[in-house]
């Protein structure tokens, strides 16, 4: 049976993928949000079986991150997906090995998107967020500073 990874690569669906739309959505048991790291998970139990998994992984994710246009849901759908390689990284062998950075490795129209959507990110994240229990913007750079984000992602 295929995974629904397999399916999103089949129909070349990778963007709708990584931004839980339609079958791709991983509904949360707590709030009914998209959980991202199972999307994550799932996906990465099918990459690591592959020879080039790095290669695919910065392709697919190049193919979601040049694309997405700038706008808030983008922008925060952006950040929980990088959250989520973040959290797996030092968890699943091919996601850090050789050195492997997810976001070091894309190109450099997906860096420049990746940048504008977290610059957008920093001016309306806490405004958006204001009557949620939710971190601060800054919080959420230190968490993912923690789990090993060396980057500047509003200055790639």
């Amino acid at each position: 049976m295929k995974t629904t990874f397999e399916t999103a690569l089949d129909l070349h669906e990778t963007s709708d993928f990584f931004k839980g739309n339609g079958q791709y959505f991983a509904r949360g048991s707590d709030w009914g949000d998209h959980l991202f790291i199972s999307n994550w998970q799932e996906m990465c139990s099918v990459l690591k079986n592959q020879k080039a998994a790095q290669n695919l992984l910065t392709s697919i994710f190049e193919d979601y991150a040049k694309y997405l246009k700038e706008d808030y849901s983008n922008a925060e759908g952006l950040f929980s997906n990088i959250s989520a390689y973040y959290t797996l990284k030092n968890k699943i062998a091919f996601l850090s090995s050789n050195s492997y950075d997810l976001i070091e490795s894309l190109d450099e129209r997906s860096k420049k998107n990746i940048e504008k959507l977290f610059r957008l990110l920093r001016q309306q994240y806490d405004l958006k967020n204001k009557d949620l229990p939710k971190y601060t913007f800054d919080e959420e750079i230190k968490r993912l500073k923690l789990k090993g984000c060396t980057l500047n992602l509003e200055q790639l």
